[in-house]
């Protein structure tokens, strides 16, 4: 539905060349304004030979978040679920966001119909760190309210831990917080990696933030991503401990 994503993370691979983005990743933001027609058609199970199968259909995903400002004027998220409400399709959401409180009488009920998951992104649950490396985004504190109510309204919720910021979030103790105010506000599941930096536009502007803030880590964020890694993934060492 959108490309580019004007929740602005730091770490967001969605920049890297990869992804043929073009222009400024958090300002320049396309939408496919025909995305419910679209949807639609593929839905419509009386346009179809051959049936798909009953999956779960994703909203939000790594180039951009369904739930980013721009949802606000368009509502392409809220028409994306009321069309999977029609045709009686289960969802999964992921956001950054609280304005999918906004939609939640729609999730309510396909939750009741077919199935419906909402999981909130999280590097950390510090609300200062977020501003750093998340500025466009929902509060951590404002994620973990929305997670509440979601849960309080008997939808299935739980997080995405990635990426932890090397350095930065990844303490045993801050990752112990995140974990169990998560779970304080009703998450019942966890999914987790480590940070990707790939060389390039991601990495750059990801350093360049480093280089302001954290001007003590540059040599060993360079130590732990290299160059010659096209995916980004951090050396064995650093991959070893955090998965620890």
């Amino acid at each position: 539905m959108y490309r580019g994503c004007s929740h602005d993370c730091a770490y967001c691979d969605g920049r890297a060349e990869g992804y043929y983005v073009e222009g400024d990743f958090s300002k320049d933001i396309t939408v496919k304004i025909n995305a419910e027609e679209l949807l639609n058609r593929e839905l419509d199970r009386s346009r179809k030979r051959k049936l798909m199968s009953n999956c779960f259909i994703t909203l939000g995903g790594g180039v951009s978040d369904a739930y980013q400002h721009i949802e606000k004027k368009y509502e392409l998220s809220r028409k994306t679920l009321l069309l999977i409400e029609k045709y009686n399709w289960p969802v999964h959401i992921l956001t950054k966001s609280d304005l999918v409180l906004r939609d939640l009488d729609i999730i309510k009920r396909i939750n009741e119909k077919s199935k419906a998951i909402v999981s909130f992104s999280f590097s950390s649950v510090d609300d200062e760190i977020s501003k750093t490396f998340e500025p466009g985004s929902s509060l951590p504190s404002k994620r973990l309210e929305a997670m509440k109510k979601i849960k309080e309204a008997g939808i299935t919720t739980g997080i995405f831990y990635m990426p932890v910021i090397p350095l930065i979030t990844d303490s045993k103790k801050q990752m112990e917080e995140t974990l169990n105010k998560c779970k304080n506000a009703g998450a019942e599941f966890v999914i987790f990696g480590s940070m990707t930096l790939k060389p390039g536009r991601q990495k750059e502007y990801f350093m360049n933030i480093i280089k302001v803030h954290y001007p003590m880590y540059v040599e060993r964020y360079n130590k732990h991503y290299l160059d010659n890694n096209k995916y980004g993934v951090p050396s064995h060492e650093y991959r070893a401990y955090i998965h620890k």
